[in-house]
């Protein structure tokens, strides 16, 4: 019999979650699709306690598109110059810096517009049975 490396935590389910997440996403041999979802499920998890969040969408991936959508459309607003409401403002504010901490502190850091434009596009805009057959063919880590 041989013995195996064993670590026991006495964790609440978030902290359970996001040790399971991050530790598929540290995986070497995850699909671009596979990792995409991997990084949505922590960023999920990181922002699963507030409610504001928890009303924007019924899954981890419709969520974590509206915040990060809603972030980008707010600041491409600022940046033509156009009427922000003071609502949107106090929206970015309160998550841009949430936002780009999660994305620091993923096992492989990412920038949150880079992976709204060109990650979660494989999933949003991608029918699911092509998602599925370029998984299966291993496919998908030429998307990336």
């Amino acid at each position: 019999m041989g013995m195996i490396q064993a670590k026991i935590a006495d964790v609440d389910d978030l902290q359970a979650r996001r040790i399971s997440v991050t530790e598929n996403r540290l995986r070497q041999d995850l699909s671009a699709i596979e990792s995409i979802e991997a990084t949505i499920d922590i960023i999920d998890v990181e922002m699963g306690k507030d409610p504001w969040y928890l009303t924007v969408g019924k899954t981890p991936l419709e969520r974590v598109y509206q915040l990060l959508s809603k972030l980008d459309f707010i600041r491409r607003s600022k940046e033509r110059g156009s009427v922000v409401l003071e609502t949107d403002k106090d929206l970015s504010h309160k998550y841009v810096g949430q936002v780009e901490l999660i994305f620091k502190n993923l096992p492989k850091p990412l920038k949150w517009r880079s992976f709204l434009l060109n990650d979660l596009i494989l999933l949003t805009d991608i029918p699911s049975n092509v998602q599925s057959a370029s998984v299966k063919h291993d496919l998908a880590a030429s998307f990336r």
